[in-house]
């Protein structure tokens, strides 16, 4: 799908006179994480160097994405919101981390640029663009020099958005409330784990918080989630890291179904416990309450200098 989306944005790029050079076409979401469906939404986020590439590209935005969106066969994202085209700098000025223009959208963004994007396309590397964002959250006059404690607290300021804003989401739309709650339960709460655990081990590597760690956050947030829990934790726990990358898989095999994907979009909110041979939610809530005993287990299980960064940096 990549490849595809990088040949219809550099064909249009080539007929329309549009310079990419300074751009960097970045997909985030289900892509990134390699879960991606046939019928998954292509989200894409224009990021450009300077703000003049912006303004240039800006103009065509629309087109590109409806040619996009007809090339792969997919809903693309139309640039509204958290998908709306940006400058590097505004994912990394001050007032935009923590400041007067800090917003959820904002939050969204560059925590999914930084954690869960691939690039589709453009001449401004994302690898360029993760670290800015990166060193943007690792500046000692923020950090006092010690490890990326900002990005913990977005880290985990995102994870509890996405909880407070499902209950928002399913209010408004009172729709398919079903697959909101088990992508909550299961792809979400495995994104948010396998962060916490790459921190925490890679600080265990990297005491000093330096550019060594930097770039060993750079390079495990270019893994998929389920790899960063294996390098974080399989070594030592092989059983439970095992055991909960199974249940996962069972949810994304569920997911891959046509049939089950209606199934959870029928299924009513005051119905959800009712024993009914099409009522899909209850395998699947049980799928996720083992997972979420599991990663307990990994929790109990760390080593007391981890467990400390994982309650001191995430939770308290």
């Amino acid at each position: 799908m990549i490849e595809r989306a990088r040949a219809s944005i550099e064909n249009f790029a080539t007929t329309k006179g549009v310079d990419i050079s300074n751009i960097c076409f970045v997909v985030v979401g289900s892509v990134d994480r390699h879960e991606a469906l046939e019928a998954s939404d292509f989200d894409v986020i224009p990021v450009a160097l300077i703000e003049s590439a912006l303004e240039q590209y800006r103009m065509n935005d629309a087109e590109l994405r409806a040619k996009l969106a007809t090339d792969l066969g997919v809903k693309v994202s139309k640039g509204e919101d958290l998908t709306k085209a940006t400058t590097i700098g505004e994912l990394t000025e001050s007032d935009c981390i923590g400041g007067s223009n800090d917003s959820s959208g904002s939050l969204t963004k560059r925590i999914l640029i930084l954690t869960e994007s691939r690039q589709v396309a453009g001449g401004f590397k994302l690898s360029d663009v993760r670290e800015q964002i990166l060193k943007a959250y690792a500046n000692e006059t923020r950090t006092s020099g010690r490890h990326v404690l900002s990005l913990c607290n977005d880290i985990a300021r995102y994870y509890k958005t996405l909880c407070i804003e499902y209950k928002a989401k399913i209010d408004e739309e009172e729709k398919d409330w079903c697959t909101r709650n088990m992508k909550l339960r299961h792809s979400r709460k495995l994104w948010y784990f396998s962060n916490i655990l790459a921190i925490a081990k890679l600080s265990e590597e990297h005491p000093l918080g330096d550019d060594e760690y930097v770039r060993a956050l750079l390079k495990i947030f270019d893994e998929p989630p389920a790899e960063r829990v294996v390098r974080a934790q399989c070594s030592s726990q092989p059983t439970e890291t095992g055991r909960l990358l199974e249940n996962y898989a069972i949810f994304l095999e569920f997911m891959s179904k046509d049939k089950n994907r209606t199934a959870l979009a029928k299924v009513e909110h005051e119905k959800r416990y009712a024993m009914e041979p099409d009522n899909q939610f209850l395998a699947m809530k049980l799928n996720s309450d083992v997972m979420h005993q599991t990663i307990l287990a990994i929790l109990h299980g760390l080593s007391p200098s981890m467990s400390n960064k994982v309650i001191s940096w995430f939770l308290l």
